[in-house]
């Protein structure tokens, strides 16, 4: 068994270097290929692979403009460059980490090639490709046709994607091929769980940690957390995280806001840790997410979250109560939720064991590892 992994944000996001670390420590053969747009990408995210017969490809061969706009190009491109550095015939199975971005490579080499596929189902495929790309919509429902599994990270987005997509005689196939696998945390977390917090104290400690992107609607939380402090100031914010093109934005809003702190990046997760345990609810009402694994980190540390309906985790725990869902783009569904959630504080229970062990990255690599042996 040899996997290639075919995935544009490698060098993006840890969440695959957690999972391909996890699937190394399984002994199985991994081909990591990263088509990249800058040389500052290079080495981002590697892994120490201990298989030997593993490797991770960084490939610089797409430009920043016209790859975002010719989409076929663009895949005919990364498989030209994989027919050129690797040796297909020894790649047994293919795990596409995107339906379109990567899956429109996977799909191109099972037609030239006969290696079975896999799809993962992200934010961008359905907000992003599917919403606005109406021209990709026949070719994305070609890649699912011919994946042997399409996987999804949320269970909400799995329920809309079959409720919005006119899929009419493929229903049942794509069907009886989904499966929903979250993502997992680092084993920090598990280690470390804490018990569900049932007391308050004022002000009640808010806490975000994330980027600052017009996506995770950070400016919006501000504005919440400033109308409940209209009168009195009954709750302090504490922002952690850095980068995105609304971080200037962040901080200009935090003038002459003494109840809101900007602590910047912390990676250390013992720090991070000790902030949660001194905080009371985890707030992030971001307009779009695949998952957010911040959201299962603050659970693991007793605290009872904010987070985005229909995205992410909404749908997960329906069968705990483990926080208030909103809609992001209202103010004041942000600002019910959470003053909801400190008037019924102590009614917010959860398992965290029971949530936890749906995010354990060994367990999920094992899952992979079936798929991989089936194709």
């Amino acid at each position: 068994m040899k996997v290639l992994h075919i995935t544009n944000d490698f060098s993006g996001s840890k969440v695959y270097q957690k999972l391909m670390g996890e699937l190394d420590s399984l002994g199985i053969p991994q081909i990591i290929y990263n088509p990249i747009r800058e040389v500052s990408r290079i080495g981002k995210n590697k892994i120490e692979l201990k298989e030997e017969h593993s490797e991770i490809i960084y490939s610089l061969i797409l430009n920043k403009y016209s790859d975002r706009v010719f989409y076929k190009r663009k895949i005919r491109k990364i498989v030209n460059d994989l027919e050129d550095k690797i040796d297909l015939q020894k790649v047994t199975s293919i795990h596409a980490h995107t339906w379109f971005s990567d899956g429109g490579a996977a799909y191109e080499l099972y037609k030239k090639h006969k290696i079975p596929y896999i799809i993962t189902v992200r934010n961008t495929d359905l907000n992003l490709f599917f919403k606005y790309m109406i021209h990709l919509r026949s070719y994305g429902i070609e890649i699912l046709k011919n994946a042997s599994k399409i996987i999804f990270i949320s269970a909400v987005y799995k329920k809309r994607f079959f409720e919005t997509m006119n899929l009419q005689n493929v229903y049942f196939d794509f069907e009886n091929k989904s499966i929903v696998i979250p993502n997992g945390v680092d084993n920090f977390w598990i280690q470390n769980l804490q018990e569900t917090k049932k007391e308050l104290n004022f002000p009640v400690e808010l806490v975000y940690v994330g980027s600052f992107t017009k996506n995770k609607n950070v400016l919006r939380l501000i504005e919440a957390v400033s109308v409940l402090n209209k009168f009195e100031i009954k709750y302090h914010l504490t922002l952690i995280g850095e980068g995105g093109k609304h971080e200037k934005k962040v901080k200009r809003q935090l003038m002459n806001k003494s109840y809101v702190k900007f602590l910047g990046k912390i990676d250390d997760k013992a720090q991070l840790s000790q902030i949660f345990k001194k905080s009371h609810i985890f707030t992030m009402p971001s307009h779009t997410e695949t998952f957010g694994l911040v959201y299962i980190e603050a659970i693991s540390q007793g605290l009872p979250i904010v987070f985005t309906r229909n995205e992410g985790i909404d749908g997960f725990y329906d069968n705990m109560k483990i926080g208030e869902a909103v809609n992001s783009q209202k103010l004041d569904s942000i600002v019910n939720a959470i003053e909801k959630i400190k008037t019924d504080y102590a009614t917010y229970n959860f398992i965290g064991n029971e949530i936890l062990k749906n995010h354990d990255w060994a367990k999920i690599a094992k899952k992979y590892e079936e798929f991989y042996k089936i194709n």
